[in-house]
């Protein structure tokens, strides 16, 4: 069995053993609990509790034959219902959530990002505050290859919402930009002096400043560390260092 899709299907909300027996139950075709229990080593106890929790969900569907009551998969197309099917759920109590989460804001607190989802977590947060991101020892990370398709749709979603960035680039970064602009629309960018090239960046957002480790250019690594810190005041000062910073650099 395809142990990259049972990973996907986990990820989207199925439990290990739902995915497994949707995906056998997909290939074999139209089956019963003992070919089930075959393919997937599942005990029957387990597969008769995730066979009905999928046929609750609409993934699979039952047919009453004589001897063994045996399941079909619905079409694949079906995953795809579930998941708006909770987003409109979501949609629906997320003014709830707000209202909750409104009256318990912290106005300090530092949390820690770790990995590829944590930085896209990062990015998301750039984008819920919508206010411009200023950058310090910038190594284009945006548009990392890690990211995928993300990173398009992220820098799309920035200039629908027009977040200007102002980057602080290290020096190495000067060929790749003069090579391929990154940021050009609702951005500008300068350069720090050689010298002060780090594997680190800080970058200021809202009431956010966010420090990194791990980072290289145009690439982080898989464990990449964001160190994000919400405080009005702290924030304020970074912006203020920043400003001292661009007007001292290198266009």
């Amino acid at each position: 069995m395809d142990k990259e899709l049972v990973k996907k299907l986990d990820a989207i909300g199925l439990t290990k053993s739902e995915a497994q027996i949707y995906l056998a139950v997909l290939e074999i075709g139209q089956t019963g609990i003992s070919s089930i229990a075959e393919k997937t080593s599942i005990n029957r106890r387990n597969i008769y509790d995730s066979i009905s929790t999928l046929l609750d969900k609409g993934l699979i569907f039952q047919i009453i034959s004589e001897r063994e009551g045996k399941y079909g998969a619905v079409e694949p197309d079906k995953l795809v219902e579930l998941i708006q099917s909770k987003e409109i759920a979501l949609a629906r109590i997320l003014p709830d959530l707000d209202e909750l989460f409104g009256t318990k804001k912290i106005r300090e607190q530092a949390v820690i990002y770790k990995g590829i989802e944590g930085f896209r977590n990062f990015m998301q947060d750039i984008l819920n505050t919508g206010q411009d991101v200023y950058c310090m020892g910038a190594k284009g990370g945006w548009g990392s290859k890690e990211l995928g398709s993300f990173a398009d749709w992220f820098e799309k979603e920035r200039i629908r919402k027009k977040i200007k960035v102002y980057n602080l680039f290290d020096e190495e970064m000067r060929p790749a930009i003069k090579k391929k602009p990154l940021y050009s629309v609702f951005g500008e960018h300068r350069f720090l002096a050689k010298e002060f090239s780090t594997n680190s960046a800080v970058d200021i957002f809202g009431d956010k400043v966010v420090t990194f480790t791990g980072l290289y250019k145009e690439k982080f690594d898989e464990d990449v560390t964001l160190f994000v810190l919400t405080s009005p005041e702290l924030a304020e000062a970074w912006r203020v260092w920043f400003r001292l910073l661009w007007e001292n650099s290198n266009s």
